[in-house]
């Protein structure tokens, strides 16, 4: 299976709409949905972002930032990121602060920053 047929049926199950409700939405015929989440067919590319655009915005930003078509906020970035993605993400993060000089000791004042939880 090819990266970006991965990444649109990973959109289509996170969105947890249905090949019926997303037909509806996209103009596209169930059964072609159907078929290309069974890995029986590919999507032509209008077809392709059809569906992706259908989907509900927390499932189709990501999916478009993963094919290259828009970039992200830092933010997005990680509010798209999957679980182990996130884990790399605070492991790299930990790192850099435990490098000597990454954080400056002038700038030891917390009111400027959120509470992380």
């Amino acid at each position: 299976m090819d990266k970006h047929q991965e990444i649109l049926i990973t959109a289509i199950n996170e969105s947890g709409l249905t090949a019926r409700e997303i037909s509806v939405r996209a103009g596209v015929h169930e059964s072609t949905i159907s078929k290309f989440l069974d890995g029986k067919s590919d999507l032509k590319a209008g077809n392709y972002f059809k569906i992706l655009h259908a989907l509900p915005e927390s499932c189709r930003i990501p999916a478009l930032a993963r094919i290259g078509v828009v970039e992200l906020t830092p933010v997005q970035l990680i509010e798209s990121a999957t679980p182990r993605e996130k884990a790399e993400i605070l492991q790299a993060i930990a790192a850099w602060v435990l490098q000597p000089g990454a954080v400056p000791r002038t700038n030891t004042g917390t009111s400027d920053l959120q509470v992380a939880v």
